[in-house]
């Protein structure tokens, strides 16, 4: 995609954002600080024998499992947007619920069979869970950081969605992620820590930030509290239209 365009590849509006291609993720670390946390890689099986197989093959070209992967990520889109289209609120919540099962299957088997190292506080266990979220599940480049006031914070320099997503896009991978929040409070325990982003490439910055903060004492999970506004935003964008019966499906137009 053209970063200088206003509409993404899957026809969402996006903003401009020809400053994301010299962020520096090219000279960024990967993967080291995920030892302190040693999870697993989900797929383990699938993995190894990409590895094994594709990645051992000296002409195979990584490019090519990109491109495929995002094939089934503007899938996902275009499945998302129809099943809104033809059954509302009902469909949306069916998808929702699907994504978020699968988000939370790949954290349990990352964290199967894993003891969490002593010493580790709350925010660290937070920061290095979202290191291992961002690297290994979303295939990215961040640039985290961790602060005094018991907060984190990272930035994604390198999202392989980044050139072809546009931002209100972005809402199936939180669908996504909140399974993965999910799970991984089963895991690590429930806390007082809340996600929450600030910004993302498709919306015109340079690289999308995260937050890690303390929540505030009665206040609502900020990720799925913005995921709930944003289902509304869809639902309000599309017009609904119901299902033809099936007589009327098999009537051949006239004329």
């Amino acid at each position: 995609m053209d970063t200088s365009a206003d509409v993404a590849w899957t026809g969402t509006p996006v903003r401009p954002h020809p400053g994301a291609r010299d962020n520096g993720a090219e000279s960024l670390p990967w993967g080291g600080r995920r030892e302190a946390l040693p999870l697993r890689w989900p797929f383990a099986s699938a993995v190894e024998g990409f590895r094994d197989k594709a990645l051992a093959n000296p002409r195979y070209d990584p490019a090519s499992t990109f491109v495929w992967g995002q094939m089934m990520a503007v899938g996902l889109i275009e499945m998302l947007k129809s099943v809104e289209a033809q059954f509302g609120g009902d469909g949306h919540d069916a998808a929702r619920a699907a994504l978020n099962r699968v988000g939370a299957r790949i954290v349990e088997e990352m964290v199967a069979g894993v003891s969490l190292p002593e010493g580790l506080s709350r925010v660290e266990a937070a920061s290095l869970f979202a290191s291992w979220i961002n690297e290994v599940v979303y295939a990215s480049i961040e640039k985290p950081r961790l602060h005094d006031d018991g907060s984190a914070d990272f930035d994604i320099h390198y999202c392989p969605h980044e050139d072809v997503y546009g931002a209100f896009d972005c809402r199936v991978q939180r669908y996504l992620v909140e399974g993965m929040l999910q799970a991984g409070r089963a895991f690590f325990g429930e806390g007082n820590l809340d996600v929450a982003f600030a910004t993302t490439i498709p919306s015109g910055s340079h690289t999308c930030h995260f937050d890690i903060v303390p929540r505030a004492e009665g206040a609502d999970d900020a990720w799925l509290d913005y995921s709930n506004r944003l289902r509304d935003r869809a639902l309000r964008r599309i017009e609904v239209t119901p299902p033809r019966s099936a007589d009327a499906r098999r009537t051949p137009p006239p004329g």
